[in-house]
């Protein structure tokens, strides 16, 4: 099973198409593995977790298309994660694949992405929105619970940041490919509740990959919730690791990285290469290669 990092930014992408901040100026400059779309990252072709406005450019830039897609597991409804508009884009295909998509997110997330489907049917009527609503199946998932997902086994573990539904925290998957290994995809994250450490107490990773949007920023305090820095990257593996989570050899990818920071993808290497954990920071079209 092969996956790949479709996108490894932030909401705003990297450069900011807004800014001219040394940092974005840098960016264009050197293009290469400091260009990035938003996240995404694909599990073959049937699963994919998010779906960002980039969708059309990441499927050209790496030769890849979303014909097989399946089944779609959503962090949270920031539209950076959940760009409804870009899914529904399959009701413009000659030829598409025919079984509907499967749309995982939770609970809370439930009536905000309920309502967003409404808004791109209200033209249609009564039978072509039902039809639409059969193409594109909403699943609501429960913090802690396991469910079966097309080829996956499925852990949705709640993390600390907020998104658009009341009371949303973004999920975090812990998921089993078939051959038996377990990733956690953490993004976005920000430090964990307490009842998510306890969840992932005595529980063993072969991979991770984790949200480090604000990259070598000092500034922002310890434990902090939403989203992490290298210093609250870095103390959470500590934590993980004292849970029995990961090890020092664990592979750990670094994504979903902003430009409001200093470190562009070689310096942001470097810096982590000096902890004791396995961190690579990912960028766009990385492809993880698994048995």
């Amino acid at each position: 099973m092969n996956m790949i990092f479709l996108g490894t930014a932030a909401a705003e992408g990297c450069p900011c198409y807004y800014c001219r901040c040394d940092y974005c100026n840098e960016v264009r400059k050197r293009g290469g593995k400091d260009i990035r779309t938003r996240s995404s990252f694909r599990i073959d072709g049937k699963h994919q977790i998010d779906f960002s406005p980039d969708i059309f450019y990441q499927m050209q830039t790496l030769n890849l298309d979303v014909f097989e897609l399946e089944h779609l597991l959503i962090t949270h409804t920031h539209e950076d994660h959940f760009d409804l508009a870009e899914i529904i884009v399959k009701e413009c295909a000659v030829d598409p694949q025919p079984q509907p998509l499967n749309i995982y997110l939770s609970q809370q997330a439930l009536p905000w992405a309920e309502r967003l489907m409404d808004s791109y049917s209200t033209h249609l009527s009564p039978e072509k929105k039902a039809e639409l609503h059969s193409k594109y199946v909403l699943v609501p998932l429960d913090y802690f619970e396991t469910y079966t997902v097309g080829d996956l086994v499925v852990t949705p573990v709640k993390s600390s940041h907020h998104a658009f539904g009341e009371n949303e925290l973004a999920l975090n998957y812990m998921i089993s490919i078939p051959s038996g290994h377990t990733m956690l995809y953490a993004c976005d994250t920000g430090w964990y509740p307490e009842e998510t450490w306890d969840y992932l107490s005595g529980k063993k990773l072969d991979l991770l990959i984790m949200e480090c949007t604000f990259g070598g920023r000092q500034d922002r305090g310890l434990y902090i919730d939403g989203h992490l820095d290298i210093p609250n990257f870095l103390l959470m593996l500590e934590r993980m690791e004292s849970t029995g989570l990961i090890d020092e050899q664990t592979p750990v990818y670094a994504t979903h990285i902003n430009h409001k920071h200093h470190l562009l993808h070689d310096e942001m290497q470097t810096t982590l290469d000096q902890s004791r954990f396995n961190v690579i920071v990912a960028y766009d079209g990385l492809q993880i290669f698994e048995a």
